[in-house]
């Protein structure tokens, strides 16, 4: 088996070990300890001396002047989200601290990003010509196209190194040379000893940095290090040749990160679920022990998985227990809530479980006949036998509607933030657990019920001691490492409005500044419910979005150019609406410009603002204010200053706002 493929099962299996694979790879576990003692030292005019370091430079590409007295060691791979994000930080870095920073790269493409050992040969082949750098930009710039260019990796790229004026035949050549796959084999090695377990991750004089943290994160090391390292120059025996050797030795964990701490069991969560008369359910209605209330959704795939689990709960138990549905279709599938309607309508007719079934077996086609729903499902209806008139009505009866908001209200008051969610006699159970994780809690349940009943309870008095008892006697969990939070309130002045576009008077009372990423569907449904609690209040609100386009979301910059580029014209928050409209199509080519056409909008400007660099100024300014005031997600609202995070209902929006109408007078 050759080193370099060692190398990746070594990472994969580490990955796999850590249970997830997604942008930011970070797990945790052990590697390898002997340096490469055989690294040559290399020293240019006014430069330093690594051979002795524990992370050498060696001869990898170097952004930055070789006197800078601080080295950031950057671990990176050309296909990852996370790691472009930390490319842009480290050169705004450097631009930044031109005398003092200087950035060195080492190739660690992960086993799961196949094309990524072949966009670092075209980085290294372009580096023999000295445009490292010039093909790093372009990579990253160029991303999500490097699964497209698969097969033809060397031709594509080849392509751009004679753009960049190389000689292509030798690109080409040091692409295929074996020092090439040599430089990025040695680097993955280094960085398995160096204990590097994810991209980004980076060494500033030797101190680790995991994750592309913002820029605020290496200034604060960076300052402190500068001071340090001037400090050490003074040092007997300490000169600007072997500082980063020194810096590194003070600097380095040695490889062995402090052992991270199991996560703490987490402490059982018990609430007492109430069931209402009309909720669809099956098994003892009346007096079953055991209650088991299912918050669920049916554009959900793991939903759909947990119906054979219901099937053999019935079947075990018979009228020991009821089940009991309730609704909560979540932000992100746009066909849930018109799907509750459907199952909701169909259970006036007495067919909820049989709607609820073809519902889950028909989910694949739910997406496809979006603008057709009602029919849709009406087609179900009559697979069902109902009398689709009346299954039209009812599915258009606003009683069902508010039926569907008051489950979502109820999964918001007990906690049930994603589906499915399930809570036996109010303990609760998340996901599509398997028939024997729920037959051990039931089985418990079961005989706590019973003995229960000793006690001449019954029917929902006997639901409720039993949720009581259980919470009572619910195992707490050790106590939590405390966490940095962000403070509750921010200095309207660190909210500044600068290039916003905004939604109402300046004079306005109160000002609900919206950080928010057209590619992420919490905002779209976070938006909309501030907007609608928003709107009773009229002139005395003004609403300003600020861009806070999330990594991994890839379209989100260019969305929110799009939107600018259409208040040029004096169409920015029609641009918006149709952004989160038809957000789900926004991977498409010619997206934006189909919008734009659809608002009339000149589209010679359109297309020539959509190239405007200030644009990308703006994003970036409004991601520093965003990570200032502690945005760590979208949405992210602040009104007068007061912090609301998340997707809210307009409920929650309309008591801050009248809050901050108090606090105004």
């Amino acid at each position: 088996m050759t080193a370099r493929l060692l190398s990746y099962v070594f990472v994969a299996l580490i990955a796999f070990a850590g249970g997830f694979m997604v942008g930011n790879w970070n797990t945790d576990g052990s590697a390898g300890s002997d340096e490469n003692a055989g690294a040559a030292a290399k020293m240019d005019d006014g430069g330093q001396v690594d051979g002795d370091s524990a992370i050498p430079i060696g001869d990898s590409a170097v952004l930055g002047k070789d006197s800078a007295i601080i080295t950031v060691v950057e671990f990176s791979d050309f296909q990852c989200p996370f790691c472009q994000r930390g490319a842009n930080t480290m050169k705004e870095l450097v631009e930044k601290y031109p005398n003092d920073v200087r950035v060195v790269f080492k190739h660690y493409p992960l086993p799961f990003h196949k094309e990524a050992p072949a966009a670092s040969k075209a980085a290294i082949a372009a580096g023999k010509q000295g445009k490292f750098w010039e093909m790093h930009d372009w990579l990253f710039e160029n991303q999500k196209q490097l699964k497209q260019h698969s097969g033809d990796m060397k031709e594509w790229t080849a392509g751009h190194a004679k753009e960049l004026g190389l000689d292509v035949a030798k690109f080409k050549k040091d692409f295929d040379a074996p020092e090439t796959q040599k430089q990025i084999d040695e680097d993955m090695k280094l960085g398995q000893e160096v204990a590097v377990r994810g991209t980004p991750h980076f060494f500033v004089n030797g101190e680790r940095v995991k994750g592309a943290k913002p820029i605020s994160a290496f200034e604060e090391i960076v300052k402190r290090q500068i001071k340090e390292a001037k400090g050490m120059l003074g040092q007997a025996g300490v000169t600007r040749a072997n500082l980063y050797e020194k810096m590194v030795a003070k600097n380095f964990d040695g490889g062995k990160e402090k052992p991270q701490q199991k996560p703490n069991k987490p402490a059982q969560k018990v609430e007492f679920v109430p069931v209402e008369e009309g909720d669809p359910m099956f098994g003892n209605a009346k007096d079953p022990l055991v209650t088991i209330v299912e918050f669920s959704d049916f554009q959900c795939p793991f939903c759909g998985k947990v119906l054979p689990t219901l099937d053999k709960i019935k079947e075990e138990y018979g009228d020991q227990v009821r089940v009991v549905f309730k609704q909560l279709p979540l932000g992100m599938h746009a066909q849930a809530k018109p799907a509750a309607q459907a199952a909701l309508a169909a259970h006036k007719q007495g067919k909820f479980w049989e709607m609820h079934d073809k519902l889950f077996e028909k989910q694949r086609e739910m997406r496809a006949n979006a603008n057709n729903f009602e029919e849709w499902a009406a087609g179900l209806a009559k697979e069902l036998g109902l009398n689709v008139a009346k299954f039209k009505k009812d599915y258009n009866d606003p009683a069902i509607a508010a039926k569907v908001e008051r489950d979502l209200k109820l999964s918001q008051k007990v906690g049930a933030r994603g589906t499915p969610n399930f809570w036996i006699n109010g303990v609760n159970l998340r996901g599509a657990q398997p028939f024997p994780s729920f037959k051990a809690e039931i089985d418990k349940q079961i005989k706590l019920a019973k003995e229960l009943k000793k006690k001449g309870l019954s029917g929902e008095k006997l639901y409720k001691a039993a949720v009581a008892e259980n919470k009572k006697n619910a195992p707490k969990a050790a106590p939590q490492p405390k966490r940095d939070q962000p403070a509750p309130k921010v200095d309207v002045k660190d909210l500044a409005t600068g290039d916003a576009y905004t939604k109402g008077p300046d004079n306005a009372p109160v000002k609900i500044v919206e950080f928010t990423d057209f590619q992420c569907p919490y905002c779209n449904r976070g938006g909309k419910n501030m907007k609608e609690a928003a709107k009773e209040f009229g002139d005395k609100v003004q609403i300003i979005v600020k861009n806070y386009p999330l990594p991994f979301h890839k379209e989100a910059p260019a969305a929110a150019k799009a939107a600018m580029a259409a208040g040029e014209q004096g169409k920015y928050w029609e641009m918006y609406d149709l952004l989160f409209q038809n957000q789900r199509r926004l991977k498409e080519d010619g997206i934006f410009k189909e919008l734009a056409k659809q608002l009339g909008l000149n589209m010679a400007k359109f297309n020539k603002d959509m190239q405007n660099p200030e644009y990308d100024k703006i994003i970036k300014q409004d991601m520093a204010q965003g990570q200032k005031v502690g945005v760590r997600g979208t949405p992210a609202f602040f009104i007068n200053g007061r912090r609301v995070v998340g997707a809210q209902p307009p409920s929650k929006f309309k008591s801050e706002i009248e809050a901050a109408l108090k606090e105004a007078k």
